[in-house]
């Protein structure tokens, strides 16, 4: 093992990688474009819920009341209707995703603690979406009746038995706040798919030959080239996350330093992975196909970035650890949300040092028998 000839690499790569537009964007700022993107394609949530208002009761509870459903923005009111059927029409069109109804009586009901209803239409084209809107609602609906009140000079309060729940690290449950974290894992696939197609490169055009002829060992040629790309890929970190944090909104609250570490290691995992594949395939487009399949697409279905883990079923078990991004999502969404320190990281750090060894191990192997 020969550090200058590793450092001779390193130097030769990243001189290819400044030179080459395309491979510079494609590890700097695509990661960040995809994230702006994805984010909104995944966000499941309803942020922004369009409403149309039909208020039967004209007083100064029901009109508090609107005020405290749209005082976090969640809610905005879209139009006031004065019939069921302006109402209705207004969802029907797709001008609104909530028509709300708020009956005669409201406030007086609510004021001596009787029970009142509010009728809310909501448009079920989009299920993730409603269902979304439908807690909001009934959660903002519920505190605001369990708030109030004065009537005269006696306080008048609900006698009913109630669950009080707090959501830590995402009070608000916005959606984006675990999505764009989480999809970091996916947008910074970027630098080991290039690192990938480098090497098919390598083999397609020739280049690989005349580096067979030269001193340089696998190890030193692997390091060197794992390095470059792991350098310009923390380049596009920074710029992924600093679009999640002013762009998006999504709170930071841990270490840049541990977050730009734990990357590190994801990309010794991912990168280790694109090495093996490039040692089976011999063109650039092979290996960009082979590496979609067995990394981007799992990436979304078992990893836990859409749904959980099904951890009662082994398989789903082993197959969400035996990738990468599974373990980047955990690191990712405590570090961002939770703020944790490497106590907090460490078991997912280790998961992505053992992929990264196998992985990286196999390729090295392979890589040997090949040059040999």
């Amino acid at each position: 093992m020969s550090l200058r000839r590793m450092l001779a690499i390193l130097r030769k790569e990243l001189w290819h990688i400044t030179r080459d537009v395309r491979v510079l964007l494609l590890v700097t700022l695509v990661p960040a474009f995809l994230l702006l993107m994805l984010s909104y394609v995944f966000s499941f949530g309803a942020d922004r819920t369009r409403m149309a208002v039909l208020d039967w009761d004209q007083s100064t509870l029901s009109r508090d009341y609107l005020h405290r459903l749209t005082a976090d923005g969640d809610f905005t009111i879209q139009q006031y209707t004065r019939t069921y059927a302006d109402a209705e029409s207004a969802l029907m069109k797709g001008d609104v995703n909530v028509a709300l109804i708020i009956p005669h009586g409201f406030g007086s009901d609510i004021r001596t603690g009787r029970h009142t209803q509010v009728q809310a239409m909501v448009d079920g084209m989009s299920p993730n979406t409603a269902q979304v809107s439908i807690a909001q609602l009934s959660t903002k609906t519920r505190t605001f009746a369990l708030s109030i009140v004065s009537q005269g000079d006696a306080l008048v309060q609900l006698q009913t038995a109630d669950v009080h729940v707090r959501a830590w690290y995402n009070p608000a449950n916005k959606s984006l706040y675990s999505m764009v974290p989480g999809l970091l894992a996916i947008v910074l696939f970027m630098p080991a798919m290039a690192l990938t197609i480098a090497l098919a490169r390598e083999k397609e055009t020739g280049s690989f030959e005349g580096l067979i002829a030269t001193p340089v060992r696998g190890l030193e040629y692997l390091l060197g080239k794992l390095l470059a790309y792991t350098l310009t890929g923390l380049v596009g970190t920074v710029f992924a996350v600093l679009l999640a944090v002013f762009w998006f909104g999504v709170p930071f609250r841990g270490s840049i330093v541990l977050l730009l570490l734990m990357t590190c290691l994801y990309f010794f995992a991912s990168m280790g992975i694109g090495i093996l594949i490039a040692n089976f395939v011999a063109s650039q487009q092979a290996a960009m196909t082979m590496f979609l399949l067995a990394f981007f697409i799992p990436s979304f279905f078992i990893s836990g970035l859409i749904l959980p883990i099904d951890t009662t079923a082994t398989a789903s078990r082993i197959a969400g650890a035996t990738i990468p991004p599974t373990h980047y999502i955990t690191i990712t969404r405590a570090i961002f949300l939770k703020g944790v320190g490497w106590d907090g990281v460490w078991s997912s750090a280790a998961a992505l040092v053992v992929i990264g060894c196998i992985v990286f191990g196999l390729s090295l192997i392979l890589f040997k028998k090949k040059i040999s």
